[in-house]
């Protein structure tokens, strides 16, 4: 069995946002008699996700992790508004939700994990996976509860909407003021090995992109990356099919366009495209079908965020309200669809997975009498 150790994705901030959040951290450390999260070697950071990761797979990492990091422009205002706690364990600055800060970080999150899941397991922390995810930066972990309820005393003229005075990591003795929100802005993301903590590649990020690039840029992720797709499409050619990638003169620009079988397939990330979520109440319409067609089959990967709920509410709603049309459209012109869910391919055995959906689908294509639409 190949060796495999658990790495992280995280960001670092500006010198300002990083030197009051360092204060902070350290002063809790001395009230409370607990180490500093992430000991001396992390610096003040985010993490965005863990991953376990086989030794000969570091190659790979490397290279999604670069193509992370492009994506992520230098500079993006961020706030920290709350002081918060997880289970009187962990004590944290919760990033803001009024001001999109939550938002944005939660979308970075989603991204990786459309990058990197399709190859690598999810470390063992699941709050990380984008169902779960709650951006907060830790400044005080593996408490007791009296080291807890120390710490909750320190922090509560933050907690109370004033100001505190910490002299701690201050090299000229003076106190330094700190007050909710601290503003910051993201510097770099970095790759690193969690334990023992080993940096493997940290790159400093471009000036912020403008609102069009970033449009731009957001419009090119795909719902479940670009290696399923692939592996799958290996799969169909091995068995001796041809097909278009990505047609984007049919509704929806499917996946996987078969044009000799007039059939068009989508491989649909699950979280993006909310799989599961309400699909009792979404039906695809079309008048090639006799009746309505459910998408019906159970997720085992989708989460409704815990925060934030009417953003994601109205995010997914929109995201399967548009899936419906572009499926409806292509029934509608004589076109069958099939629809391939990244949780039916992933997880163990990927690979055997993948191999028995390419025969189903040989199957669906070859069938003269087949249905109309169906999921895979």
């Amino acid at each position: 069995m190949s060796a495999y150790s658990t790495y992280s994705v995280s960001l670092t901030f500006d010198a300002a946002f990083s030197a009051s959040a360092a204060s902070l951290a350290l002063s809790l450390s001395v009230a409370t008699g607990s180490a500093v999260p992430g000991g001396n070697a992390a610096p003040v950071h985010l993490t965005l996700g863990m991953f376990h990761v086989a030794d000969e797979h570091i190659p790979a990492l490397r290279s999604l992790f670069s193509e992370f990091a492009e994506g992520i422009g230098r500079g993006s205002p961020l706030s920290f508004s709350t002081v918060d706690a997880f289970k009187e364990k962990v004590l944290f600055l919760a990033a803001d939700a009024e001001s999109g800060s939550q938002q944005k970080l939660m979308a970075l999150n989603a991204r990786l994990h459309e990058l990197l899941l399709p190859r690598f397991e999810p470390g063992a922390n699941r709050n990380y996976l984008p169902g779960s995810f709650f951006p907060h930066v830790a400044l005080a972990a593996k408490l007791t509860h009296v080291q807890f309820m120390a710490g909750m005393r320190l922090l509560e003229p933050l907690r109370a909407g004033g100001e505190l005075e910490l002299d701690a990591g201050c090299r000229d003795g003076s106190s330094r003021g700190i007050r909710l929100p601290l503003p910051a802005k993201v510097a770099a993301v970095s790759l690193s090995r969690c334990h023992p903590y080993e940096e493997l590649a940290c790159q400093p990020l471009r000036d912020v992109l403008s609102p069009e690039q970033r449009h731009k840029n957001m419009s090119h992720i795909r719902g479940t990356g670009g290696q399923l797709e692939t592996a799958l499409r290996s799969e169909l050619f091995r068995l001796g099919f041809r097909f278009r990638k990505n047609d984007r003169r049919l509704s929806g620009s499917p996946d996987i366009v078969f044009p000799h079988y007039r059939a068009a397939v989508f491989v649909n990330g699950c979280f993006w495209h909310a799989h599961g979520w309400r699909s009792g109440d979404l039906l695809i319409r079309s008048g090639r079908l006799d009746g309505q067609l459910l998408f019906s089959l159970r997720c085992t990967k989708f989460r409704m965020p815990t925060t934030n709920t009417a953003f994601w509410n109205a995010k997914f709603e929109r995201n399967q309200q548009r899936d419906i049309r572009d499926i409806g459209t292509l029934l509608d012109s004589g076109w069958r669809v099939g629809v391939v869910w990244e949780c039916s391919i992933l997880g163990k055995k990927r690979a055997q997975k993948i191999r028995l959906t390419a025969e189903k689908i040989s199957l669906w294509l070859e069938e003269e009498y087949s249905v109309l639409f169906r999921e895979f």
